[in-house]
């Protein structure tokens, strides 16, 4: 994913491997419903209790207000590249940036939302299986480096309003990368696919309310990414040594194998090396006997 500024405030660029696009794809309007009312368990803080859900218009006001836009919102407009946000993940991320920003990170935002798979960013080969070409995912900015402190504390507090960052603290590249849900990529017969094309979203409505089947439970998300900063550190290793075991493991068996097939060839050749001696032993014995006879024949 994408390395926001850790210090400027200023718009940065982003690499672009395709084409450039540089407005919105024309005809793909962007809707903003507005959800009001009571919300439910679903939607709440983890272990406080739920009030009526704010109005999505003004979170993602604010959710532009404390961007830090990137080149991919820079070229559409943080208002369109914010504006296709899943209306529950806007909700929960600009909770969790209020809190953020009054417990020690008071720059944190959004580096980089949505991108239509035409600009051609991010980490797929296919920009599609991307949850950022359906508004399921952001890059932050604020949060400090990979490992450090403020990443784990913006970890722990996104956790709490269901915003999860799925990759872990330490990951170089994707620290910052964080989604309402822990599927990390979109499979090509996904109904999600059939809502976007490769210039953005054929109706934003339809991508939103198809994008609901991958967002997940606060809960859920909390109880995977919501603990200490020692939990959360383990959490990585253990997933780092699994990688990485799973490799070796594979690499040792691979090398075991080739032993032992190596001592069987080593071991057929010194059981084969007697047997050929004795054979040979044997055929100039006999030979030996027949000249034998064959004098004792003519004597």
């Amino acid at each position: 994913m994408l390395m926001p500024p850790l210090t400027a405030a200023a718009a940065a660029p982003e690499p672009n491997s395709a084409k450039q696009v540089e407005a919105a794809p024309p005809g793909a309007n962007v809707t903003e419903p507005r959800e009001n009312g009571a919300g439910n368990n679903d939607q709440c803080v983890a272990d406080e209790p739920c009030s009526a859900k704010p109005d999505v218009a003004s979170e993602r006001a604010y959710l532009v207000e404390t961007a830090t836009p990137g080149g991919t919102m820079v070229r559409q407009g943080p208002d369109v590249a914010i504006g296709r946000l899943h209306p529950e993940f806007v909700t929960r991320l600009a909770a969790a940036i209020r809190e953020a920003r009054t417990s020690g990170l008071p720059d944190v935002g959004i580096f980089s939302a949505y991108r239509p798979p035409a600009y051609g960013v991010g980490g797929f080969k296919n920009k599609f299986n991307s949850l950022h070409a359906y508004g399921l995912a952001v890059d932050m900015h604020g949060i400090g480096a990979p490992g450090s402190a403020q990443a784990r504390l913006w970890t722990r507090i996104a956790a709490k309003y269901g915003v999860a960052c799925p990759y872990g603290v330490n990951n170089p590249a994707e620290w910052n990368h964080c989604q309402p849900t822990r599927v990390k990529m979109v499979q090509s017969d996904s109904p999600l696919v059939k809502t976007i094309a490769a210039q953005g979203p054929i109706n934003p409505l339809n991508m939103f309310e198809a994008g609901k089947g991958l967002i997940e439970s606060v809960a859920k998300l909390f109880a995977s990414f919501g603990g200490s900063p020692a939990t959360i550190e383990r959490s990585d290793k253990s997933v780092r040594v699994a990688a990485h075991g799973k490799r070796v493991r594979v690499a040792e068996v691979q090398s075991a194998r080739n032993r032992r097939s190596e001592h069987q060839v080593a071991r057929k050749a010194s059981k084969a090396k007697p047997v050929k001696l004795a054979a040979a032993a044997g055929e100039r014995g006999a030979r030996q006997a027949s000249r034998h006879g064959s004098r004792r024949a003519r004597g």
